[in-house]
């Protein structure tokens, strides 16, 4: 896998962010994740929240465990209106600007393609205008002529509203799609995982992955104490606002500059010797990364590190930009950098463990 490690992480990405996933659905990525580990996966089980645990490795080495969740945002049903209009909720953050007009895919019997509506500028007042609609606003069409032919197609409350699934190569080694949060984390795990059983290294590896991320680290609070791990891992896709408008010191990372190695967000101070420990795998190996420093954002991280008796947890992320939009764009040899460091981190986890723990 080594040799043709770019090209199997592009196919990776392609399939798993093609799939659909919102929270509490994400069947249909544990399946694609599973057919991938292949003969890498020990066991498994899932477990009552629905999150999939893979044992990779029983060796003797410390316990570590890998981290990224399934669910992508998107939107659920409230009310179908007598009109056939659907009046929707957001399933985890999503900005009301960038959904005018955008076509989404509706779950019923079967994909029924839409698109997002509001009221119409030509009929609003100027003071209207310069007012930024919220989900109360908008509603989803699907071409209904009432509620009952959108009940003829499986759509009523509850029905999951989604993006469609796209992807393709841009510009170089830059790829677009929908869902590159975290199905980028996802592959980087499976690929990991698959790189310390091909070369057994000696330690007892875990590949979690979780749900329900997006409505506020749900999947992660019941995962530490299935596992005991002593060091963990999260892999997660994360802003990069190195975009027009933004100055330097707004960019938090940078796409094409290397894994982004997380400081500090607003569910976790990583602890410092977790991050020396990170940073000297890069340098060590030749692999660029860049440090990052947020306000906003939380991931898996926030819950994993202070359960049980607290676990020295780690955030290594690929930079992404659009992040929560319908189209995302990432550069594959950060996704590559991705990789290579979770790759040594694992590896030489028992030297973090002897000297920090």
């Amino acid at each position: 896998m080594r040799t043709d490690l770019s090209s199997w992480l592009y196919e990776g990405l392609r399939d798993l962010s093609l799939a659909y996933g919102p929270p509490g659905s994400e069947d249909e990525v544990v399946g694609l994740i599973l057919d991938r580990l292949g003969d890498a996966a020990e066991n498994h089980w899932r477990d009552g929240m629905g999150n999939l645990f893979v044992k990779i490795r029983s060796g003797k080495g410390p316990r570590v465990m890998l981290v990224a969740h399934m669910d992508e945002v998107s939107m659920i049903v409230k009310h179908v209106d007598e009109d056939g209009f659907l009046h929707i909720a957001p399933l985890g953050w999503l900005d009301t600007r960038v959904l005018l007009g955008q076509r989404v895919v509706v779950h019923g019997k079967r994909l029924i393609e839409g698109c997002i509506g509001a009221k119409p500028p030509h009929i609003t007042t100027q003071d209207e205008q310069k007012i930024v609609p919220s989900f109360k606003d908008l509603y989803v069409d699907i071409g209904a002529s009432n509620s009952e032919e959108a009940a003829s197609l499986g759509v009523t409350n509850g029905a999951y509203v989604t993006f469609p699934s796209h992807f393709s190569r841009v510009a170089g080694t830059r790829v677009l799609g929908k869902s590159f949060d975290d199905r980028a984390g996802c592959v980087s795990v499976v690929a990991i995982s698959r790189l310390i059983h091909e070369e057994r290294v000696d330690c007892e590896l875990y590949a979690v992955f979780t749900v329900q991320e997006e409505l506020g680290l749900r999947g992660a609070s019941t995962i530490v104490n299935q596992v005991s791990p002593e060091l963990a891992v999260v892999f997660e896709c994360t802003v990069a606002a190195d975009t027009p408008g933004n100055p330097a010191s707004e960019y938090v990372t940078r796409v094409g500059k290397g894994a982004a190695i997380r400081v500090l967000d607003s569910s976790m101070l990583t602890r410092r010797d977790v991050v020396e420990y990170l940073v000297r795998q890069a340098e060590n190996n030749g692999v660029p990364y860049q440090l990052q420093v947020m306000t906003g954002s939380i991931t898996d991280a926030g819950r994993i590190h202070v359960q049980g008796r607290g676990v020295p947890t780690g955030v290594i992320s690929t930079p992404c930009r659009n992040l929560h939009t319908p189209n995302l764009i990432l550069d594959l040899r950060d996704l590559e950098c991705v990789v290579r460091l979770g790759y040594y981190a694992v590896a030489n986890a028992s030297s973090f463990l002897s000297s920090h723990v």
